[in-house]
């Protein structure tokens, strides 16, 4: 070879090399001492053995692959482990041709030999990745699973026996009106019919299923909803302003009112200072928007950006496990709504929700 041509060759990050038809080498470029530590010159004259694992560099191998190098094949893209100078090993991508003199006779072989560390723990992530969603695929298709059967026993098994007693609950309310254990029995039924309904409800958006929706007025809604947390609010000292429109009519499953209710109860575990709880409805631009504003301290953008996400916690010293603002959005999104979270001026925050016309 020339000068200039070994130059070229020493200034590849790929080793190339060349060796006899016995498997001896008989040229190495300069890479060979960043891959395997060797000096070009302490290859020369040295059995290509001398890289291998000792497992393999057996008096038995050799002379196999000292056969195989006869029949002149070449080989394309071989991974083998190859032995460092410093003892450690490494994996190589080894590539050769066969090389003939000018009567034709084999007289050895020429090739170029990469790292493929990087390709390696590429793929090894790769198949890390592969098997955490085969995993997460497994579990999902469970849980969903589990969701179908929840379902349905929540929609026969459980349903059924609470119609029963909400029946005969009121049927005997109207043969003894002025009982009141009866009473209290009829409207206990009546309450586990709604909790039954919301949990049909949950598990149905949770399947992103369509739930079934008719016009309501939101604001009787939400005043029920304001009745459940007025023990509460009391007992923080905190005013309720509800500015609403004594009618809104909107198409909904009774399941929204669990928005409102993961609202107002964010407000009293985490809005700290808060004297006035402020629920107000505005409309403007075929938008309906229900907000409740809380006197806390405001909410960072970053964080306004994560709190719908499953199992974001703005302060988990309070504990929680993150999934009621994940509920809202679904519970949201399954009634063609938008929810959100805005900053108030000099402090506090306005959580929302949205419903454009027609829904």
């Amino acid at each position: 070879m020339n000068i200039t041509l070994r130059q070229f060759l020493d200034s590849l990050p790929d080793w190339v090399w060349e060796m006899d038809i016995g498997g001896v080498h008989t040229y190495s470029n300069g890479a060979v001492k960043d891959l395997l530590g060797y000096e070009p010159e302490e290859l020369l004259g040295k059995h290509v053995s001398m890289f291998w694992p000792e497992d393999h560099a057996t008096p038995e191998k050799i002379e196999i692959f000292n056969q195989e190098l006869q029949d002149g094949e070449a080989w394309q893209q071989f991974r083998g482990r190859f032995r460092h100078k410093a003892g450690h090993m490494i994996t190589l991508e080894s590539s050769g041709d066969p090389l003939y003199d000018m009567a034709g006779k084999l007289v050895g072989f020429r090739g170029i030999d990469r790292d493929i560390s990087p390709t390696l723990k590429f793929e090894d992530e790769l198949k890390i990745s592969k098997q955490k969603y085969k995993e997460l695929s497994e579990k999902l298709d469970w849980e969903n699973n589990f969701k179908t059967l929840l379902l349905d026993l929540i929609s026969h098994d459980i349903l059924n026996p609470a119609n029963v007693i909400s029946g005969f609950s009121e049927m005997l309310l109207e043969e003894f009106p002025d009982n009141e254990m009866i009473a209290i029995i009829n409207s206990s039924s009546h309450g586990l019919m709604e909790v039954i309904d919301n949990a049909r409800a949950l598990t149905q958006i949770s399947l992103g299923k369509s739930i079934e929706t008719s016009p309501r007025n939101l604001t009787q809604l939400l005043e029920a909803v304001v009745d459940e947390f007025k023990t509460s609010l009391d007992a923080k000292g905190i005013n309720l302003n509800m500015q609403v429109d004594s009618k809104l009519l909107i198409s909904v499953n009774p399941i929204i009112t669990e928005v409102f209710k993961n609202y107002i109860s964010n407000a009293l575990k985490y809005a700290d200072g808060t004297q006035t709880l402020t629920i107000l409805s505005d409309h403007r631009q075929g938008t309906t928007t229900i907000e409740v504003r809380d006197e806390g301290e405001t909410i960072s953008e970053l964080d306004r950006q994560r709190i719908f996400e499953r199992g974001v916690q703005m302060n988990k010293s309070r504990g929680g496990d993150g999934l009621g603002l994940a509920i809202v959005e679904r519970i949201a999104v399954a009634h063609g709504a938008e929810v959100g979270v805005r900053p108030l001026t000099p402090k506090g925050n306005a959580f929302y929700i949205n419903f454009p016309d027609g829904v």
